[in-house]
């Protein structure tokens, strides 16, 4: 997700971090590497793994960021946003603790990719025209249950509030979830192959409604809250 090009040097949170491997990797683009993780299994894990060795964490919620205002120079949030009971009160608390020139950047699963609405078509195909049984799996293209939230561009859009505007959002990655896909792929040549995931992944970006995931970039409202 991290692929700004200009992410070097300053102090980065990574919030929501689990075991911190995303975390740990702020050091190899020249970044102070702090997360901030809710469960204390998953920053034990950290320890156990050696992401913790690396980088500064920090039990707490993401609604109520325990540090100071103007802290650092970027936070992140990958893949974790609709689980948070609050989003808008992260996103406020974010914006208070990132310096005036600092960004938030956030990447989400998109529930209206294109992987999922062909899941659904083929999904209501199968049980009321071929009339296959349900499977008692969750098909990828719901929400879980443990998701607050459904990730998509409009929930993406509506994030900043009075605190953070929207700077730039684009999207990662087309059909990742479709099994039929990856079988395709997996029976082409790599010679074939890697062009094609390339082309796919340029497409992605251009039209993030489409994508499976969706990252944006924030950058502080003037005047917003404090």
């Amino acid at each position: 997700m991290l692929d700004e090009g200009s992410v070097k040097d300053g102090r980065t949170l990574d919030v929501a971090c689990g075991v911190a491997k995303l975390t740990s990797g702020f050091l190899d683009r020249g970044c102070e590497g702090w997360g901030l993780e809710p469960s204390q299994e998953m920053l034990d894990l950290s320890e156990y793994i050696g992401a913790a060795e690396k980088v500064v964490l920090v039990r707490g919620v993401a609604e109520t960021l325990p540090f100071a205002e103007n802290s650092f120079d970027r936070v992140i949030c990958q893949g974790s946003l609709d689980h948070f009971v609050d989003p808008h009160a992260f996103m406020r608390d974010a914006a208070r603790i990132i310096k005036p020139d600092g960004r938030v950047i956030i990447a989400l699963a998109n529930y209206e990719s294109l992987s999922c609405r062909v899941g659904r078509l083929a999904n209501a195909v199968g049980r009321n025209v071929l009339r296959r049984p349900a499977s008692e799996k969750r098909p990828y293209w719901d929400i879980p249950l443990d998701h607050y939230h459904k990730g998509d561009l409009a929930f993406v859009r509506a994030l900043g509030g009075d605190a953070l505007a929207l700077e730039r959002y684009y999207g990662i990655s087309l059909l990742w979830l479709q099994p039929a896909w990856s079988l395709a792929l997996i029976a082409l040549p790599r010679r074939l192959a890697d062009p094609l995931l390339g082309a796919l992944d340029r497409l992605a970006r251009r039209l993030p409604t489409m994508a499976d995931m969706i990252v944006s970039v924030w950058r502080p409202k003037p005047g917003g809250p404090s």
